[in-house]
């Protein structure tokens, strides 16, 4: 009997950390600054370096709040772990008359199933560091869509 209870005792103590997610980790943003005098041209040149980037537009572009979320674009592969999915967070701040703060982010996940990898409805998705390197890509082609010379 006394075994019993102490093995309940353990499965209450420690139940709730088995309950536990894996916890993203911490958002990386990519910053810059460009020069824009039209909020449409940059909005315009957001959504096209989303497009040129793989990253799915939608109705994730909010001008009001100054910020554009893109949808995920997914990279599949045969074996657990490898495939992924990312999206591109976007954010801009008014410096000055004519100068903008860009930030950028590429959340990605990863497909963590075993039995069916290539399958999208059997995906497993688990957070994964921020792709640093695709956000400073975008970034730059954002910069250089803006660039006066």
């Amino acid at each position: 009997m006394r075994h019993h209870l102490a093995l309940l005792f353990v499965y209450l103590c420690f139940l709730p950390f088995a309950a536990c997610g894996t916890t993203r980790p911490d958002p990386k943003w990519i910053s810059g600054e460009v020069a824009c005098g039209s909020e449409d041209v940059l909005w315009e040149t957001t959504r096209m370096a989303l497009v040129k980037n793989s990253f799915p537009v939608g109705a994730g572009i909010e001008p009001a709040h100054m910020t554009a979320v893109s949808g995920w674009a997914h990279s599949l592969a045969p074996f657990r772990g490898q495939g992924f999915r990312e999206r591109c967070h976007i954010k801009w701040t008014r410096v000055d008359t004519g100068r903008w703060r860009l930030d950028v982010r590429v959340e990605r996940d990863r497909n963590d199933d075993i039995s069916h990898p290539l399958d999208m409805t059997y995906a497993q998705w688990e957070p994964d560091p921020d792709d640093e390197e695709r956000a400073r890509l975008v970034t730059q082609y954002i910069r250089s869509l803006l660039s006066t010379h």
